[in-house]
Formats: structure tokens, C-alpha cells, sequence
């Protein structure tokens, strides 16, 4: 009678612990903004340049993996901090004609919807606001956890003249083509 008492309190323990563990899977509520990465690319004069972003910062983010279509999240970029891969090219940037840092410090997401596709890729909908404007955009991505946390990896492209980027003689796009190719990976945090 001891012994299996024994094993049902064991099994009990055992199940008890398995559905704890469950209960308490990660759900990611922050960011970690030194391990993400916002990097762009773009072709001047048909030579594919590459840059990026050192600043990211997420007011909102709520991720849980067993319920992907619940997620939340506004990214923040802050602009200043970019590098296009060259000092004029980043100098230029910071201009009215350009990104205009002065008066629009930040580009912002913020998801409108998060679709399941299954094999741990996902799918974002949401709106991007960069100088003032803003448009929808969907971002696909993948979701991966390993020892840095929830990595979220994607890319989207937009057309650079949607938000006014390269105004004046810039608006032409024989020099600085108009797509922007976005790659992000983000590293969530429980």
C-alpha cells in the first residue's frame, strides 16, 4: 500500500511540476536593445550600400509564443543614431531633405496584427511612421529561443518616397533608388 501511495504522490509531483513549467513558459515583455539590430539597405547610383540603426528602444512589447495572435509591440528607432555605411552619406541623412532629425527624432512601428504561419514563422501587420507620415506595412518574421532570449528575425522593404525621404532634387530616384530593404533582429526579453 506504501509503495503505490509512493508512486501516485510521485506522478502527482511529477505532473504537477510538468504543468508549472507550462504555465510559466516565457512570455517576452521587453527588449533587449544592444542585441537587436535594425539595419537597412539601399542602392546609390546602382552600388547596393548597406546601413544601420545602433538605437532601438520597444515602449511596448508582449510576446507569448503559445498565443502569437495576442502579441503587442511599438519599436521605436531613433534616428540619430544611424550609420549608412559612409560619413557623408550619414551626415546627409540627418538633413530636412532627408530624415529630417531635427524636428522627427524617431520612426516608430506599431502592430496592428500578428499571424501564425506555422514552422515558427510569423507574419506582422502594422503601421510605420517615419517625418510624420505614416503607412502600413507586413513584416514577415521568424521566432527562435535560445540563450539571449526570443530572437525575432525579418525583413520588409518600403518605397522611401511613401514617407517623403529625399525631398527637392532628391526625390529623383536615378541617384538613390527608392526601395528600402529592412532587415530587423530583435531579441526579446521575459
Amino acid at each position: 500500500m506504501k509503495v503505490s501511495f509512493l508512486r501516485s504522490a510521485v506522478l502527482a509531483a511529477a505532473l504537477g511540476l510538468g504543468a508549472l513549467g507550462q504555465a510559466t513558459a516565457a512570455t517576452y515583455t521587453s527588449i533587449d536593445g544592444q542585441s537587436s539590430k535594425i539595419g537597412f539597405g539601399y542602392s546609390q547610383m546602382n552600388v547596393k550600400m548597406d546601413g544601420s540603426f545602433a538605437e532601438l528602444k520597444a515602449p511596448t512589447f508582449s510576446f507569448d509564443p503559445a498565443n502569437p495572435e495576442a502579441a503587442q509591440v511599438t519599436l521605436e528607432v531613433v534616428l540619430a543614431s544611424v550609420d549608412a555605411g559612409y560619413d557623408e552619406a550619414t551626415e546627409e541623412l540627418a538633413k530636412d531633405e532627408w530624415l529630417a532629425l531635427g524636428a522627427h527624432p524617431l520612426a516608430t512601428f506599431t502592430s496592428t496584427k500578428v499571424e501564425a504561419l506555422g514552422d515558427n514563422r510569423f507574419q506582422v501587420t502594422g503601421n510605420l511612421t517615419i517625418k510624420g507620415i505614416t503607412q502600413p506595412v507586413t513584416a514577415p518574421f521568424t521566432f527562435k529561443e535560445d540563450d539571449k532570449g526570443g530572437v525575432f528575425e525579418g525583413a520588409f522593404s518600403f518605397k522611401r518616397s511613401d514617407f517623403n525621404v529625399g525631398e527637392g532634387q532628391w526625390k529623383d530616384t536615378s541617384i538613390v533608388a527608392d526601395d528600402i530593404q529592412i532587415t530587423f533582429s530583435v531579441v526579446g526579453q521575459p
